[in-house]
């Protein structure tokens, strides 16, 4: 069932048939966009004021959804350039922000999201049709989809490799991959995606890197501040968010920031957040405590509005919206945050198996100072650098229970879920075989295993962030991370690694690209804080709650988990090797079924 208060488009073929899937969308608010030349509608759907630009020239039709840099003169010259579908290649990259590029060139339709995947493309037939949309349950909506059991079995686990975590957990809706875009004639059938975007080649120095990303993430700050839009930011104290406000604050002078202070006294941040907003007298800087929020795993039961797809974005929801509620109170329109920062500036470690190849002495000499970091074995780690085993190899060794050894995160392609012992038997067949029936054919982001895990961890941030979004996202509120815009990841990505990702330095990039506004202080800063302790906290209140949920679980019902072995789980205390990960996606599952579907009458086999 498709929200009242959801934010969505649908994109539809230039047929006359196209129109059915317009009429099983809610009607309140539903409007349309943009339409083909024909006078058909081409972009429906309910997006907050000023979220869609469009222009028409000739036989092209044009829109841009989102924030972008584009002016309607800027817009209308692009447009009537545009001969093929394939000429809008060059606008993806070609203004500032985060936005959808939908286009009909003769009757036939293109539509792509962003390279980061926080702007995704689901598609679907309806009849003989295909239709899109920027949400997968709005098009599970309109297509009237069942809920796939393996895909959502699937969605139990831990982090998924690869590219089982672009897969809707519906029968019939496809997602487009972060960096491709749709196709479609103007019959509506034969759908094609292609690929428009390629990660930089990474040649350019730290210093060079830190002026391209100080030009991107201002541009992509001043997208969202230079209006008249009444906005706010969150300043951590983290460098990500710090960065992102005090380049706001260029824009607004006057810009309401919020810090949450915790109790925990070896949590810094909101120190580093008043050294940051000390320099700026006209900055609005609230600090609260954490306490006015809803403790972690508070709140979840009854949770409405959920993500279009199953998401420990779930588990924040409450205190996300408490957020949300905040900034709203002190006239905010649209939130920004740093969010997506870490994966960009950190890297992976997995880097340094590409450094062995082409700079074994360095490889080396870095390899000694992350085994004491991470305190492992310096033989481990050195045989996971000299693995050469291609993607496909790694994954259906994992697939079909080939491996002998421990798994090597510093070194391996990505992370492998193990079957969690509270799926049922034939959710364990299901799983297994779409593991291995994927194994056959799968392929990974980039060649090389540093480049692979870093569009990964880019990818899985857009989607979790994309989700948290989701969560908040009303008709006069948004949230907003500007360092998931396609231009910061380009920027970002564009320098050598070896100077990006190193283990002397935290976040080398950013101080570069931010020296000259970023207090001293900050600068230096080697760490973060991470909020263990609330959560824990968190858990111990709420856990008998959670315990309790077991006993009328959905996915039990649905024939995928033995209710059990997660209740007793649930009723112990917190600790983190025991409840992170698989735990936490499985309860975020378990939430997510209640919201989405009605109550299976009976244990169905799937």
């Amino acid at each position: 069932m498709v929200d009242a208060g959801w934010q969505y488009f649908v994109a539809l073929p230039d047929d006359e048939g196209a129109a059915a899937a317009i009429g099983r969308l809610p009607t309140d608010g539903v409007r349309i966009l943009l339409r083909h030349r024909s006078g058909r509608p081409c972009v429906a759907g309910r997006l907050a004021e000023g979220r869609a630009l469009v222009a028409e020239r000739g036989d092209t039709r044009l829109a841009v959804i989102g924030h972008c840099s584009a002016t309607p003169d800027e817009l209308a010259a692009a447009a009537a350039r545009i001969d093929e579908v394939t000429d809008l290649d060059r606008l993806g990259l070609a203004w500032a922000g985060s936005y959808h590029l939908v286009a009909s060139v003769r009757g036939r339709l293109r539509v792509q999201g962003t390279a980061s995947g926080l702007r995704r493309i689901f598609h679907g037939r309806l009849g003989a049709l295909t239709v899109a949309a920027d949400r997968a349950d709005v098009l599970a909506a309109v297509l009237d989809a069942a809920l796939d059991p393996a895909l959502l079995a699937l969605r139990t686990l831990d982090a998924l490799p690869h590219p089982l975590g672009d897969l809707p957990p519906w029968r019939g809706v496809s997602a487009v991959p972060p960096g491709s875009y749709l196709t479609l004639p103007a019959d509506g059938r034969r759908p094609r995606v292609t690929r428009w975007w390629q990660a930089p080649e990474p040649v350019r120095s730290l210093a060079e890197g830190g002026r391209l990303l100080r030009r991107a993430l201002d541009d992509a700050v001043r997208v969202r501040a230079d209006g008249t839009e009444p906005v706010s930011a969150d300043l951590s104290g983290g460098m990500d968010s710090t960065s992102v406000a005090l380049l706001a604050a260029r824009y607004r002078p006057s810009l309401t920031t919020f810090t949450m202070e915790n109790d925990d006294q070896a949590d810094e941040d909101v120190e580093w957040a008043r050294q940051a907003a000390a320099g700026l007298p006209d900055l609005n800087h609230i600090v609260y405590s954490n306490r006015e929020l809803p403790p972690f795993f508070g709140g979840l039961m009854g949770l409405d509005g959920v993500p279009d797809e199953p998401s420990i974005a779930l588990l924040s929801g409450p205190r996300l919206r408490a957020i949300r509620q905040r900034a709203v109170a002190h006239g905010s329109r649209l939130h920004l945050d740093g969010l997506g920062g870490d994966q960009l500036l950190r890297g992976h470690p997995a880097y340094q198996h590409d450094l062995l190849r082409h700079r074994p002495l360095l490889a080396a000499q870095r390899l000694r100072v992350l085994t004491q970091l991470r305190r492992s074995s310096l033989g481990v780690e050195a045989r996971g650098l000299l693995d050469g085993r291609s993607y496909r190899r790694w994954f259906a060794d994992r697939a079909h229970g080939r491996v002998r050894r421990a798994p090597n995160p510093l070194s391996d392609w990505g992370h492998f879920p193990r079957l969690p012992g509270w799926l049922t038997p034939d959710a364990r067949d299901l799983v297994a075989r779409t593991l291995r029936e994927a194994a056959a054919a799968v392929e990974p982001l980039a060649p090389t295993r540093g480049r692979h895990n870093d569009l990964l961890a880019i990818h899985d941030a857009g989607r979790l962030v994309r989700q948290c979004h989701q969560l908040t996202e009303t008709q006069d509120f948004s949230h907003t991370s500007p360092f998931l815009d396609d231009q910061v990841i380009e920027a970002c990505l564009a320098v050598r690694p070896e100077e990006r990702v190193t283990p002397w330095e935290f976040k080398p990039l950013i101080k570069a690209a931010m020296a000259d506004v970023m207090p001293p202080g900050v600068l230096t800063r080697r760490d973060k804080g991470d909020g263990t302790t609330l959560v824990a906290e968190g858990f111990e209140e709420h856990r008998r709650d959670l315990a309790e949920l077991w006993d009328g679980s959905h996915l039990a019902a649905l024939g995928l988990i033995d209710p059990g072995p997660l209740r007793e789980l649930f009723d112990r205390p917190y600790t983190d090797s025991l409840h992170r990960g698989a735990p936490q996606s499985a309860l975020s599952c378990e939430l997510w079924a209640r919201a989405t579907a009605p109550r299976p009458a009976a244990a169905t086999h799937p």
